[in-house]
This record gives C-alpha cells, sequence and structure tokens, in this order.
C-alpha cells in the first residue's frame, strides 16, 4: 500500500498487522508522509510511526472540534522537539570538526615537518589508506625525510592463484603480473614529485595465492602555510585511486 496523497495534518484512521492490539486500529492527525511511512500525533497523544508494510487500510476521519483543536497543540509540540532536537543533532555533528580544527591549529603553532607526518596519519580517513580497487590493493603511508618534505608512500598489490609456480622465475613473474599506476599516481597527485619506483616483489602468500607488489615514493613540499591546503589536495588524489 502507497501513502499517496497523505499530507501533513490529515485526519485518518489505520487498520495495522501488529502483535498488540492496542496498534491495530489507530487513529490520529499526521505529523510527517513519506512513502515508506507515517509519523503521527494519535488519538491518545502518542507520537506514532506506522511503517507502509504494516497497514491494511488507510481512511479519512474527523474528529470532534475539541479533539481537534488539542491534537493540534501536541502537534505542534512535538514539532517543536523535533526541530530542537535536530538542530542539536546538528550541532554535535560539528563538535568533531571543531575539535580537529583546533588539533591543526595548535600544530601549526609549532609546524614541523614529522609533527606533518603524524597529523596526517591523524586526520586522514584510514578507508583512503587501505583499499582495493579491482583488481589493485593499495596501501598508502606517509614519512618525513631530512629535506623538510613528507614522502608518500605507496604498496600496490596485485593478488592472483597460480598452482605450481617457480618463485625462482620471479622476473618473469613480475613482468607479467607487477602492478604499473605511475601515470595514475602522476595524475592523482600532480602537486608532488614524480613517482619513484623503489621495489617490486613476489610474496606467496598461502597454498596457491601469491602476490607482486610494486611500492613507490613521491615527495611533497610542505610548510606551515600550505600544510591544510596539501593535505585537502592529499585527500582528493587519494580519492581519485579509490574511484
Amino acid at each position: 500500500m502507497q501513502f499517496n496523497g497523505i499530507k501533513s495534518n490529515n485526519r485518518i484512521q489505520l487498520e495495522c498487522e501488529h502483535d498488540n492490539p492496542i496498534y491495530r486500529n489507530i487513529k490520529g492527525i499526521v505529523v510527517e508522509a513519506s512513502e515508506k511511512s507515517l509519523i503521527l500525533v494519535t488519538d491518545f497523544g502518542e507520537l506514532l510511526e506506522v511503517f507502509e508494510d504494516k497497514v491494511l487500510s488507510v481512511t479519512p476521519i474527523t474528529f470532534p472540534k475539541v479533539v481537534s483543536d488539542s491534537l493540534m497543540k501536541i502537534k505542534q509540540y512535538y514539532t517543536e522537539i523535533y526541530e530542537l532536537e535536530y538542530k542539536l543533532k546538528q550541532l554535535r555533528e560539528q563538535e568533531e570538526g571543531f575539535k580537529e580544527e583546533l588539533y591543526d591549529s595548535n600544530f601549526l603553532a609549532k609546524f614541523n615537518v614529522r609533527g606533518a607526518k603524524n597529523r596526517l596519519d591523524r586526520s586522514i580517513d584510514t578507508s583512503l589508506l587501505h583499499f582495493y580497487q579491482d583488481p589493485l590493493t593499495y596501501r598508502i603511508s606517509f614519512d618525513s625525510n631530512p629535506n623538510e618534505q613528507i614522502e608518500l608512500l605507496l604498496q600496490v598489490s596485485n593478488q592472483f592463484e597460480y598452482h605450481n609456480l617457480d618463485l625462482h622465475d620471479t622476473d618473469k613473474i613480475i613482468r607479467v603480473h607487477a602492478p604499473n599506476v605511475k601515470e595514475l599516481l602522476e595524475k592523482s597527485f600532480p602537486f608532488a614529485s614524480k613517482p619513484l619506483e623503489l621495489e617490486q616483489n613476489v610474496v606467496h602468500e598461502g597454498e596457491s595465492l601469491y602476490s607482486v607488489r610494486t611500492s613507490y615514493r613521491l615527495t611533497i613540499d610542505v610548510t606551515q602555510e600550505n600544510f591544510l591546503e596539501m593535505r585537502n589536495s592529499l585527500i582528493k588524489g587519494l580519492k581519485r585511486l579509490r574511484k
């Protein structure tokens, strides 16, 4: 059954499937209507959400004026509570952002590259640092170097299954299966240095499961002035990788 045509302030009676007989016949005034549920104030003053898949029938009704006026008052009361609770929820959702901004400010006041590395570890979502993008798995970490730069370190793995693989012929295995994402890294992180390929190796992960891993390093010039902008650019680049 669809709740098409039902609007706020409609007076209705619902016949419902319910284990409790009290909720099998519900009368009230509609507070909010959607395709899947109705929120209404019942004639006994309860704010109730009724889901479409439990409703057997919907019938328009009228209440005596004195009852209807009281229902409107309690509806306004519930509506005001809802609006205040929604506002409070929005404010509470901002709390973590304010704290993160304060952490950033405290760090920037005493900026150093090692601290920048640690701040990146703390403030970038882990889902952007370890993820699977078919057919490759990415693991990303950060480091600092004596040149006052942040190092972006990526290990990209291609996992495959092979029976009786000859691990002595690693050159051939790497040539066939090793990930090569240099071009993608250049597009994702145009503000960083050209990606440097560090190593490629073959890992036996168990039984007939193997992976070939390619490691890269990119460097990023970071200062007190550009740290926040650089971090935003990093996040955007990591999201491009994960698409």
